[in-house]
């Protein structure tokens, strides 16, 4: 009785994830001095995951490993400069995703994944303001690909993600280079261990967001190019029921 009410509950696994993260950006071949980007200070963020199997405990093969995901990251606000370190601002970032994702295990762990998700990454200023003077701040939201990689070891397990960032909305860059085109792609390593029920589980991220911004004479900013990166480490601590 208790095996078959097992096997109709959901697998569920959720995550607290302290985190830090830097975010630089900087434009290339610039011949107006007020794009001069900028490099934030280090920023704490706390993250939040919830991964759902819906048949996770059914043990059907294949069906009880595709599965739904979401995540929501907010940062205290911080200090932050820019690149000339002339002005002084304040900046929070908050984040989130959500998508399907397909586990393959194989002798009875997971070794690999395949995932899309619809995410959103948004950057606040507060504090002076200079007239021209351009700060990256606004929402970029994108579809991402991703595949993911695991490998178990004796007492621990080493992962990879990479996905590819199909932006859709670009605020950060677009509003003010409106014909600007991008492309995106991030990469995490992480190393996990389990306990039971639970997990901890170190990782490294890094994004990276390239933009051709196509100006023309007239326009008010010039610039051939931009990169927006972001690098974030995390310790999480994960529960699965």
């Amino acid at each position: 009785m208790i095996a078959a009410l097992l096997c109709a509950l959901p697998l569920l696994e959720f995550f607290l994830a302290p985190a830090t993260d830097v975010r630089r950006v900087s434009f290339r071949d610039r011949l107006t001095p007020s794009l001069a980007g900028y490099q934030s200070g280090t920023r704490a963020l706390l993250r939040t995951e919830l991964n759902l199997y819906p048949l996770g405990h059914s043990g059907l093969p294949g069906v009880g490993d595709i599965g739904l995901f979401g995540s929501y990251t907010r940062s205290l606000e911080s200090r932050t400069l820019t690149a000339d370190r002339a002005l002084a601002f304040s900046t929070q970032e908050i984040a989130w995703d959500a998508g399907a994702r397909y586990r393959g295990v194989i002798g009875g762990q997971e070794r690999f994944g395949l995932s899309v998700a619809y995410g959103s990454l948004r950057n606040d200023f507060s504090g002076p303001r200079l007239p021209g003077v351009v700060l990256p701040a606004g929402t970029v939201q994108y579809w991402r690909p991703g595949i993911s990689g695991r490998l178990p070891l004796p007492g621990v397990v080493l992962g990879a993600e990479l996905g590819y960032l199909l932006l859709v909305r670009q605020d950060a860059v677009g509003a003010v280079f409106p014909r600007s085109t991008s492309v995106g792609a991030d990469a995490a390593v992480h190393a996990s261990m389990e306990l039971n029920q639970f997990e901890l589980r170190l990782s490294a991220r890094y994004t990276r967001l390239s933009y051709s911004l196509h100006p023309l004479p007239y326009d008010p900013y010039i610039a051939g190019g931009a990169l927006d990166e972001l690098v974030a480490v995390e310790l999480a601590l994960g529960l699965r029921l």
